[in-house]
């Protein structure tokens, strides 16, 4: 095999060219076949250089394909959201570009010499590479790659003819025209990341294949169409085998009644085993019957209004970018099963395609998206009024629009085979246009049988199905309602406007968006602390028949395993690989951590997208069936008593879809009641004997009075010898301040009025809380000591939490009681009357160290997971022991989290010192932390936390919501914490 690199033309700019591409086949289904294929993965030689055009490159290495060389060791990742990371330049890109040489032997089996005499072809398939690459055999070209994330195909007979071994170059760049039309919100990288292939396509093979399934819901019947094509797109003679349904027939398109089958669905994702076969070559096919359609304002599938409990997903992990780990597919529709979702929209690209496979076969809905996104061109002045960036930018330039048809056309045919595509999106935040309406069209010819959605059309004239980004609860009610205020009405012309689109005044006023089905195609920003009020959101799809729900953004944290500065072990985002131009830890802003690890959010998730609606009672639990074709008969009901680790089973009717039933409970004093239900048996990845659902009842009443401590002698308040005081167990200083209880020292306790702020609160968000927060210094309030004073037997401590700079601040009134065993605190806080209405409290409450840092907590309330004002759906009331790993959640990027709600008793205790015994009869939120709220504030990365010997509890009467505003609304009006006056109380007591 020569070394020689192939021959370069420097008039020859291939990687700016529109159209682009070159020499590529036509797009076609990825079939499963029995004609020969030879992996080309593995270990390639590898030069790298900064020039397009291969004059800088270095010295031959080895790489890992598929794979990103950003990842092994060849340049960097740069994470944008928006920004391009290039001057916006239209086709062209900069000389500096980052270049990849790839090489590697190439010989043809000689078990194909045969085949090949007799007239086969050789293709050459790339299924993806970033961002666009030439190709030569032995110096000879072959072709150009466009498209990231769409499979590409060159016919290398010829090249391949000579007999013994070839050689095959591919040079791959990062920067391309492609670039302008795939900027989406993910890491930069760049190779080739998804497999090579060399295939051998027989003589009267099949080419292509076209699959139409149809299920008639009112007779349960349903209708099979298959079509087989050679290269040329002329129809090939072939044979159709279904053996479950006794069916074999001609592949000639024709119309087959199969008689009465079992409907695909998400919730019994049915699939029929098929072959088509020829002579040469058989195709196996996995065919699900179902039909989709628009009715007026409902989306149905199988005759059913359809509800999306769905995600956002992006193809990303920690250590090897968007490359596919087979395993990280499994476990990620294995998550999501597990946690109630039954659709995954593909953002904003076509996934690796085994993907869609698991999505047949476990049972999700799919939005197959296409590869374009060109946010970069909302980025600077020129998109506004003037429209000027818009009519640059793709959607109305008509240099992109052959190439964008191309590759709209190509990853339709690729992915139409899959029954859990019920919906076709031709990209993502690429504006609206001539050439967006032409994609769409393009859609509806290469496939007319599913519905096109594509969230830029906001009046949906083009598209089937109305979809918006972020939309308020507010706004989604009026959509559900079908009449929009004027103020909405103007809020979304402008945006059709800002398109450089001519919108008359009063287009909104009844819009064709109205009249069709509605979806939010990403909601509920995960990022870091939330996103919050899942719950509102989803009892509108119960409201009002046109929402059909829709996708969180997003699923996966992608935090890239690296170390900082202090050889800390960190999950690195935008910033972290030496870049200028980037968009900070906005990358992490997943269900899953980037170990996909399930979030707090995904477990609030679970619970608001069950299909079971559960709400107890005190002797009663309602259940609403939500599936659209399911009774509850794979179910089983269970309760718990008063937190009790004990279940019993109750009597579950198998209850219709849509329709509810009131359980009776066992009767009885309870303090609490939980009840959850279970799977009777496995069904795909979700295993026997897993919660679907769960939620308690907590009778405040009878729980105060099984927690309230009564009856013990009073202790009264003895002056210090220091001067400080005494009562009971407890120590305080000379300005009241609590520093022990019996052997147990306590720092830093006091009324505490902040919290670390989340994502959602900070800078760049549409809520910055944090800086006005940190502006006024609430994060470094000072407390003075107003008055110290006994009042009978109780010690009464009035003090002032004050603020540098402003008059802004709070009173605090403390008054301790003890007895022998402990003491008990009732707190009122009452900030100023002229606190802004504005500016949220970040918390009302009261924190305080140990010392002797206790690492186990036992504690009675809401868990298992954290709790905020606008989440913890699914958590319940019970007695639960944890460490104190296991109480942290660790956010890429340190903040708020860990709050526990609803908690009535708690024992901190560790293997050095007594144990703390905390009582709050009426419910408190509870943290408990090795790190202060300052070491939260004060970290960038959660791997460079550091402990401080101590162990920090925080007590919640109030916490602010945590909302979605770091790309969604800002939490709702009754979550958040106005500055108020608020009281709370509990009990401290040492135990040995």
């Amino acid at each position: 095999m020569t070394t020689a690199l192939p021959p370069t033309d420097p008039s020859d700019r291939w990687w700016e060219a529109l159209p682009a591409g070159k020499n590529r086949l036509r797009g076609r289904a990825h079939l499963r076949t029995d004609a020969p294929e030879l992996s080309l993965d593995g270990s390639w030689d590898f030069r790298y250089g900064t020039r397009a055009d291969g004059s800088d490159l270095g010295e031959v290495g080895r790489i890992e394909v598929p794979g990103l060389w950003q990842f092994q060791g060849h340049g960097a990742p740069q994470y944008t959201n928006v920004i391009y990371p290039i001057p916006r330049d239209v086709p062209h890109v900069p000389d500096e570009n980052p270049t990849g040489h790839y090489s590697r032997p190439l010989a043809v089996p000689e078990e194909w010499a045969q085949d090949l005499a007799s007239g086969a072809r050789l293709l050459l398939r790339f299924q993806g590479v970033d961002s666009a690459a030439k190709i030569w055999i032995d110096g000879a070209e072959i072709g150009v790659t466009a498209g990231s994330r769409l499979t590409q195909e060159f016919d290398v007979t010829e090249a391949l003819s000579a007999p013994g071994e070839h050689r095959l170059d591919v040079r791959v760049v990062q920067w391309s025209v492609n670039t302008y039309v795939e900027d989406q919100d993910m890491w930069w990288a760049s190779g080739i990341f998804r497999s090579v292939d060399l295939l051998l396509r027989p003589v009267g093979g099949l080419h292509d294949l076209v699959s139409v399934t149809d299920f008639d819901p009112a007779s349960g019947r349903g209708t099979l169409q298959v079509s087989a094509y050679d290269r040329d797109g002329a129809p090939v003679a072939a044979r159709l085998e279904v053996p479950a349904l006794g069916l074999s027939a001609s592949a000639d398109g024709s119309v087959l009644e199969v008689g009465t089958v079992r409907p695909w669905s998400a919730e019994d994702p049915q699939l029929y085993d098929a072959t088509v076969s020829t002579g040469a070559e058989t195709v196996s096919l996995r065919l699900g019957f179902r039909r989709v359609e628009v009715d007026g304002e409902i989306f149905r599938i199988n005759g059913e209004r359809i509800v999306f409990r769905g995600v956002n997903r992006h193809e990303a992990d920690p250590v090897v970018g968007r490359t596919q780990h087979l395993g990280n597919q499994d476990l990620d529709v294995a998550l999501m099963k597990q946690h109630n979702l039954n659709a995954v929209r593909t953002s904003h690209y076509p996934p690796h395609q085994r993907f869609l496979d698991l999505c047949d076969e476990a049972g999700l809905y799919v939005i197959c998206e296409g590869d374009f996104e060109t946010h970069g061109f909302h980025a600077d002045s020129t998109w506004g009024e003037d429209g000027t960036g818009a009519a640059e930018g793709p959607a109305q330039n008509p240099l992109f629009e052959q190439s964008l048809i191309e590759r709209t056309d190509r990853f339709v045919r690729r992915d139409r085979h899959h029954p859990s595509i019920v919906m076709w999106s031709i990209g993502n935040e690429a504006a609206s246009g001539p050439v967006t309406e032409a994609m769409v069209a393009q859609v509806r010819e290469t496939d007319p049988t599913r519905p096109v959605i594509y969230e830029q059309d906001y009046s949906a004239s083009y598209v089937d199905v109305f979809s918006l980004m972020y939309s308020s609860i507010e706004e989604s009610e009026q959509i559900g309602r079908r009449a929009l205020s004027p103020e909405y009405q103007d809020k979304l012309t402008a945006m059709l406007r800002s398109f450089a689109l001519e919108v008359p005044d009063g287009a909104f006023a009844n819009p064709p968006a109205l009249s069709k089905p509605f979806l939010w195609i990403e909601y509920a920003h995960a990022m870091g602390n939330g996103a919050g009020s899942l719950k509102e959101y989803m009892e509108l799809t119960e409201r009002y028949p046109a929402l059909h729900g829709g996708f969180i953004w997003e699923w996966i944290d992608h935090g890239l395993e690296t170390t900082d500065a202090e050889g800390n072990r960190i999950y690195g985002y935008g910033g972290d690989f030496g870049e200028r131009l980037h968009d900070g830890n906005f990358v992490a802003d997943g269900l899953v951590l980037p170990d996909r690890t399930p979030s707090p959010a995904l477990l609030d998730a679970k619970h608001h997208y069950s299909p079971v609606g559960l709400v107890v009672s005190a002797g009663s639990a309602r259940l609403t069936n939500r599936y659209a074709f399911s009774d509850l008969g794979h179910l089983r009901a269970e309760v718990s008593l008063d937190a009790q680790a004990s279940w019993q089973e109750l009597e579950l009717p198998p209850l219709a879809p849509g329709r509810s039933t009131e359980l009776a409970l066992p009767g009885g004093d309870h303090a609490a009641v939980t009840v959850r239900l279970l799977t009777r048996q496995a069904q795909g990845p979700v295993p026997a004997g897993h919660e679907v659902v769960a939620a308690s009842h907590v009778d405040a009443d009878r729980l105060r009075a099984a927690v309230e401590v009564t009856g013990t002698a009073p202790a009264s308040p003895r002056p210090a010898a220091d001067g400080g005081w005494t009562l009971g167990p407890a120590r305080f200083d000379d300005l009241g301040r609590l520093v022990g209880l019996g052997e147990l020292e306590v720092e830093s306790a006091g009324v505490d009025l902040y919290r670390a702020p989340v994502d959602n609160e900070r800078a760049r968000t549409r809520y910055p809380l944090e800086a006005r927060w940190r502006r006024i210094g609430l994060d470094v309030a000072r407390r003075r000591l107003q008055e110290l004073r006994t009042e009978g037997e109780a010690l009464v401590v009035r003090s002032r939490i004050g603020l540098d700079g402003s008059a802004l601040g709070a009173d605090v009134l403390e008054r301790w009681r003890g007895d022998g065993d402990g003491v008990e605190v009732e707190v009122t806080v009452t900030p100023v009357d002229f606190w802004p209405t504005d500016l949220p409290l970040p918390r009302i409450g009261w924190t305080f160290a140990l010392p002797s840092a206790p690492d186990r907590v036992e504690y009675e309330g809401f868990g298992p997971h954290e709790s905020y004002p606008d989440t913890g759906g699914g958590t319940t009331f019970a007695r639960r022991t944890a460490a104190l790993a296991e109480l942290q959640v660790p956010y890429v990027f340190p903040q708020e989290n860990g709050n526990r709600a609803g908690v009535v008793r708690a024992v901190l205790s560790g293997p050095s010192a007594p144990a703390l015994e905390l009582r709050a009869p009426e419910g408190l939120g509870l943290a408990v932390r090795p790190w202060s709220t300052a070491e939260l504030d004060r970290r960038a990365h959660d791997g460079a936390l550091r402990p401080d010997g101590r162990t920090w509890v925080t007590l919640s009467a109030a916490l602010q919501g945590v909302g979605s505003a770091a790309c969604g609304p800002a939490p709702l009006p009754q979550y958040v914490l106005g500055a108020r006056e608020q009281s709370f109380r509990f009990r401290l007591a040492p135990r040995a």
